[in-house]
């Protein structure tokens, strides 16, 4: 698998769906809880960012097969810091890192949408975006991320 498509299926596979995911958390905390500042907001990054790692560690095989097949040394990086099949400390910053980020996605959809979207049909378009960004991602690459092997008849 070429560099170029093993960033093309992170793109779909991985980053688009992690952003909506930060997203959901945001609107879904804004939507229950309409006082946003205050400290509610550090159980909503903890709940926020266990959804997250939990979304992460089904996603564990593909990122090992891309980080397997890139060559590229920045996106061997990249990749490898998303694999939770390790050190106990990687698995801990990436916690702590999803924590901050499911904060700051908390602060930023309070900020930025107004409360009728936020109670509307805004998980519901989300949702409808991962769908599409994964099914794009299955679609490029299934034959290279997929454990099936079928076997040719001779």
């Amino acid at each position: 698998m070429s560099n170029k498509k093993i960033v093309v299926i992170y793109l779909f596979f991985f980053f688009i769906p992690y952003v909506v995911s930060l997203l959901i958390a945001g609107i879904a905390y804004n939507a229950l809880v309409l006082h946003a500042l205050t400290w509610r907001v550090i159980v909503g990054g903890i709940v926020g960012s266990l959804g997250i790692f939990a979304i992460k560690v089904i996603a564990q095989r593909p990122i090992l097969i891309m980080y397997r097949s890139s060559t590229k040394k920045g996106l061997k990086k990249f990749i490898n810091f998303f694999i939770l099949e390790r050190d106990k400390l990687i698995i801990g910053l990436n916690l702590v890192i999803d924590f901050f980020l499911c904060i700051g996605s908390i602060f930023l959809v309070a900020k930025i949408l107004p409360i009728e979207h936020i109670l509307g049909n805004s998980i519901g378009w989300l949702v409808l975006i991962m769908m599409v960004s994964l099914t794009l991602a299955s679609y490029l690459e299934f034959d290279s991320l997929s454990i099936y092997t079928e076997k040719k008849k001779n």
